[in-house]
């Protein structure tokens, strides 16, 4: 995201051409942590529905963000218009990561809760 700010603030298609693939090498490596986790989680009658739940929570918004990051472009000009696309994805991708952070913390207290004491192991005997 800070390429594409900087080929947009600087009008380099160098730039420009970096954030592209960048930005297609991250999809690429989030589509493979997605279906990896999801092969992993999912009981195989289910992975077909787990997918199609995946493509359109991941889709959507990659449909969407871009239309309105035009309108918006068309309204209050190109740089302003990326500026504000870039720093609400970047917002948004900061939200997810704390997210994620803090629902791992919680299940690996729950899990560290369910099977240590059952193995009879404290806590600090988990590597």
């Amino acid at each position: 995201m800070a390429a594409l700010m900087a080929a947009v603030h600087t009008s380099s298609v160098v730039l420009l051409i970096a954030a592209a693939v960048l930005a297609g090498a991250g999809q690429g490596m989030g589509q493979l942590g997605g279906l990896s986790l999801l092969n992993a989680a999912v009981p195989s009658q289910r992975l077909a529905e787990a997918n199609a739940a995946l493509n359109v929570g991941g889709y959507v918004p990659a449909g969407i963000l871009p239309v309105v990051a035009g309108f918006l472009s068309d309204a209050v000009g190109l740089t302003t218009g990326s500026t504000f696309f870039v720093v609400v994805l970047a917002t948004m991708a900061v939200c997810g990561g704390l997210v994620a952070l803090a629902r791992r913390h919680t299940t690996d207290a729950a899990h560290d809760a369910a099977w240590l004491p059952a193995a009879g192991l404290a806590p600090a005997a988990r590597l």
